[in-house]
């Protein structure tokens, strides 16, 4: 079997470009769109954050897909797109190489706290073919958080709790926190770097 390439991205035309307002808003509802390519467990995450949302008053829709763009037969009919999470396995060129393709057809906007990159297999397994270092690089390009975690069967607890920190951005992102999701973007950064150079804080 030939090993997967990488190809180059051809060129995004203006009307293939997905925007988070060309679309009205619902009250108490969101629509989240998974990018992942085939085998990075985004039908299981999906499943994981529309079962945690029963009991909430929020109306899930969570949509999934391969690459962007997104077909243009579906336009009218599609939902506004509230958030994106782009889903990177480290173990998974392919997977890695489809988010930097992905992420040429969205708009900036998506990339002020609509969107985050979520990196599964990053405990240093010894089958990774991705750097994380090569993660980080690409989230610091788009000045967007990346989140580690698990999507298949076998991490149940782990697909739990990262499906619950996507549904708390959701909700922001929808509108139901009274929270700026650049302001919550922001927020996390800045505890990140905190965690990252406690030096700083020292007295």
């Amino acid at each position: 079997m030939a090993a997967e390439q990488e190809s180059d991205m051809p060129e995004v035309l203006p009307g293939e470009i997905l925007k988070p307002f060309n679309k009205m808003p619902c009250r108490d509802t969101a629509t989240v769109l998974l990018v992942g390519s085939y085998g990075t467990g985004k039908q299981q995450l999906a499943k994981a954050m529309v079962d945690l949302c029963t009991d909430t008053g929020l109306k899930l829709q969570v949509r999934t897909t391969t690459s962007l763009p997104l077909p243009e037969e579906n336009t009218d009919t599609r939902p506004r797109i509230d958030y994106i999470v782009f889903i990177i396995d480290l173990t998974n060129r392919l997977s890695f190489s489809t988010v930097k393709s992905a992420v040429q057809c969205v708009d900036v906007e998506y990339f002020l706290g609509r969107a985050c990159f979520v990196v599964t297999n990053a405990k240093g397994t010894s089958d990774q073919c991705v750097e994380m270092e090569e993660v980080s690089r690409l989230a610091d390009m788009y000045n967007t958080m990346y989140i580690c975690g698990a999507t298949k069967e076998g991490h149940p607890d782990e697909r739990t709790t990262l499906a619950n920190q996507l549904l708390r951005l959701v909700e922001v992102s929808a509108g139901r926190k009274n929270v700026s999701p650049l302001l919550l973007d922001l927020t996390c950064r800045q505890l990140s770097f905190q965690e990252e150079q406690p030096e700083f804080y020292t007295v």
